[in-house]
């Protein structure tokens, strides 16, 4: 699945994907010009996101439930 976020101008088209392994849910930054962060600190390969967690793409900000 994908969200658009045509009103974010700091987003890339494929800015970075969240998925599922192992039993968790992972994030991961696909090469984006702004950088990922996960809870304020830019990511470098893939983390674990874990129920609160924020994940920043762009300027949109995501909380994990």
């Amino acid at each position: 699945n994908a969200i658009g976020m045509p009103d974010d101008t700091f987003a890339s088209g494929l800015h970075a994907r969240v998925f599922r392994r192992d039993g968790g849910v992972w994030v991961e930054d696909l090469g984006s010009t702004n950088g990922t962060h996960l809870n304020g600190v830019r990511i470098s390969g893939i983390e674990p996101v874990v129920q609160g967690d924020r994940l920043q793409v762009g300027s949109t900000i995501f909380e994990a439930e």
